[in-house]
């Protein structure tokens, strides 16, 4: 791949150039912020006003409460987060891996906020009975935490994948893509609570 690149770039492989390349560009790190922050604002404003009994009200025993999809966001968003940061440390991905995965970000805003197919997550994802306020407030400060890496980060994200449990392996800038777009998924799903049969008036 190497002999595609620009001589400019060739000749500083071994950490200039290059190793910027490894990070987010500027549009890239503006993508990321603005669909994390409109994500964020979205839960929240779907959220806002509601009673303790539409927090926890069940469509059926075995589907989540409003409260079940906030504490599944903040769940997973910790994780992913220090999952990212961690990744810094680890060596590149292969350029033939790198290949593979160039452009999943576009499939990933088009699929994963639909919810026509419902996919469990690994089980340290699922929601424990958190109390309403306490879970809305762990997802805020982790939202916060998200966004504020994604602005600041010089971290070599788009060297490092990570697998998903359906689009296989994402570099960093992807899951966080991935991550405002699982949000609204699931912003959709407590729109669904608000419709089903026996919701709270």
């Amino acid at each position: 791949m190497e002999q595609f690149l620009p001589p400019m770039y060739r000749r500083n492989r071994a950490g200039g150039l290059i190793g910027k390349m490894n990070r987010m560009t500027s549009a890239e790190r503006d993508r990321a912020v603005a669909y994390l922050k409109e994500t964020k604002a979205a839960v929240l404003d779907s959220t806002s006003g509601l009673s303790d009994s539409q927090w926890r009200h069940r469509p059926s025993a075995e589907e989540w409460s409003i409260v079940d999809c906030v504490e599944h966001l903040a769940i997973v968003e910790g994780f992913l987060l220090r999952t990212l940061q961690g990744l810094a440390a680890a060596p590149p991905a292969p350029e033939d891996q790198l290949a593979l995965v160039a452009g999943k970000e576009e499939m990933i805003v088009k699929a994963v906020p639909l919810r026509g197919t419902k996919i469990k997550g690994p089980p340290r994802s699922m929601p424990k009975g958190g109390e309403p306020d306490e879970m809305l407030a762990r997802f805020i400060e982790v939202r916060e935490r998200l966004i504020v890496y994604a602005d600041t980060t010089l971290d070599p994200l788009r060297t490092r994948l990570f697998p998903h449990i359906v689009f296989g392996p994402l570099d960093g800038f992807q899951w966080l893509i991935l991550l405002a777009a699982h949000s609204e998924r699931h912003r959709r799903q407590l729109e669904e609570v608000k419709t089903s049969a026996g919701y709270p008036a």
